[in-house]
């Protein structure tokens, strides 16, 4: 089953007056269930197409169809919806909150998903299946960095996606915790997970069944193993409808702490910016009183 298809996609940037032509014309479908694995050197687009295939950005040019379905041309509000609960995204800089612990980083998607299990264990229990459940209340920077990019793939599967997107995960590691976090991927590929994985490791790649190699913004080479792919998990799950989202006070009350840690772990700046406010306001009143005397 045909999971996401991309057809003719073209992307063109301009920096600084050139333009620099990152895809044209790149087509490639992913059956549910998959391992992909992305490859080519630096400039070769490969971070381009997985920006367009989470909905990170637009194309030029071209579909991009889920399940049949065209989700080319998205509000930013529905492509946020569908990034919520349909990929989980694995960065290679982990994009960690840092005043937050592993567990309150893990529950963070849940906070925009309207899902009713915010408050249940899911989130530890998600921390527990990447080899951390007596890490659950250290901040990242408390951690090494496998350690922080486990807690990245316990959040990109707290929502239950449909696919699992990782950009260079293993870029920042050294060679043994990159071989644990693909192993991590890899098991979740044995359950039934799509992964997308971008890499320019050779040996990263190995762990995949189908390497798509590209250059200049073309697909150059599309090769399969012979292993069979297993069937989605969520495969008849279909995508999730699209609609409008809506707030409640615990989320509320969640910005409100994420504020309040903002303000607390930054004392120095939070006292020089109310000190600017205050000056401000009584310079003004002073010139007001001034001018009316």
């Amino acid at each position: 089953m045909i999971l996401l298809e991309a057809e003719d996609l073209a992307k063109t940037y301009f920096l600084g007056g050139a333009e620099i032509r990152a895809l044209q014309g790149v087509s490639l479908s992913v059956q549910a269930g998959e391992f992909l694995a992305i490859m080519g050197p630096s400039g070769s687009g490969k971070s381009t197409l997985m920006h367009l295939l989470g909905f990170l950005d637009l194309p030029d040019r071209g579909l991009i169809r889920w399940m049949g379905a065209d989700q080319t041309h998205l509000t930013d509000e529905e492509a946020a919806f569908l990034r919520n609960r349909v990929i989980g995204f694995v960065f290679q800089q982990f994009n960690l909150m840092p005043r937050s612990n592993a567990l309150e980083n893990v529950m963070l998607p849940l906070l925009y998903s309207d899902a009713p299990e915010r408050k249940t264990s899911r989130p530890a229990e998600a921390l527990r299946a990447v080899g951390l459940g007596e890490r659950m209340r250290h901040r990242p920077s408390q951690l090494s960095g496998g350690q922080q990019q486990r807690v990245a793939i316990a959040r990109a599967l707290i929502n239950q996606p449909r696919v699992i997107l990782a950009d260079e995960p293993t870029g920042n590691l050294d060679s043994q915790s990159g071989s644990e976090i693909m192993k991590i991927l890899k098991g979740l590929h044995g359950r039934g997970m799509t992964v997308i994985l971008v890499t320019h490791d050779e040996q990263v790649a190995k762990f995949a069944d189908r390497i798509v190699k590209m250059a200049d913004g073309k697909i150059i080479s599309d090769e399969r193993k012979a292993a069979s792919t297993p069937v989605s998990v969520w495969a008849d799950s279909g995508i999730p409808q699209i609609r409008k989202k809506t707030y409640d006070w615990s989320e509320l009350r969640e910005h409100f702490i994420q504020a309040f840690r903002m303000i607390i772990s930054n004392k120095l700046r939070s006292i020089l910016s109310m000190l600017g406010v205050l000056i401000g306001v009584a310079c003004v009143i002073t010139m007001l009183a001034l001018g009316k005397g």
